[in-house]
């Protein structure tokens, strides 16, 4: 039986009916799984083939024609009744080799292939069930330099941004006042007040961020890193 779920994970196919070759009590045999949860995403849909839901049972994961599967390609259900994590994406092909790590409780993506202005960084993060970067502490603001500065990249567009002219805020939410990290070049002046449209490129070379007007924000072309929350 398939399911046509909207609005989740793009363009990953579940496709279950192996179990593991393991051996269970009766008693953990009568647990069994729901349909597996799957995580919310815009403009996606996947297609599940339940096929069982004993525990031991496998649910291996694929990717549509034109993405690649990154991360793990399957989830079991487990003696408590859920799945394991889905710890999978697919990313787009026809980019090239894409340079993927983590850090932290995230996946990457450092997207280096073309150079886009920031409505455009934000739209191809989204269409992939991700966010341009938000930086939460001093930890990944050097794991994110040091990776550009290897990948030889002068700049690129971070997931900060002023809607209406209030804060800064981040994809998730949280602002500069709430995330309680900054790294302001010393030429803006702190509290930041920015106007509305402003977006924030980091800067590698110099190591810190620079708020960008509303105008450059739509003709400025940067390369720009998708941030995967794995947990």
């Amino acid at each position: 039986m398939f399911i046509k779920l909207d609005d989740v994970l793009p363009n990953i196919i579940f496709i279950s009916g192996k179990k593991c070759n393991r051996s269970h009590s009766d008693e953990s045999n009568k647990v069994t799984c729901n349909d597996p949860e799957i995580r919310g995403c815009v403009n996606a849909s996947v297609y599940v083939d339940v096929g069982g839901n004993a525990v031991g049972t496998e649910a291996h994961l694929s990717c549509l024609n034109g993405y690649t599967l990154w991360g793990n390609d399957s989830i079991v259900c487990l003696d408590s009744g859920k799945w394991s994590q889905i710890n999978a994406y697919c990313i787009p092909d026809g980019i090239g080799e894409p340079n993927i790590q983590s850090f932290d409780g995230s996946l990457y993506l450092f997207n280096n292939f073309t150079k886009s202005d920031y409505s455009q960084a934000k739209e191809y993060c989204t269409n992939i069930c991700s966010t341009l970067i938000e930086i939460n502490n001093q930890e990944e603001d050097q794991f994110v330099y040091e990776t550009f500065q290897n990948l030889e990249i002068d700049s690129l567009w971070i997931g900060l941004e002023s809607v209406n002219g209030g804060n800064f805020s981040w994809p998730s939410g949280n602002t500069t006042q709430t995330n309680q990290y900054v790294n302001w070049a010393s030429i803006v002046p702190e509290p930041v007040i920015p106007t509305a449209g402003s977006c924030v490129a980091a800067r590698p070379f110099y190591m810190f961020w620079l708020p960008t007007l509303g105008n450059a924000c739509d003709t400025d072309l940067q390369d720009f890193v998708c941030e995967f929350r794995i947990n």
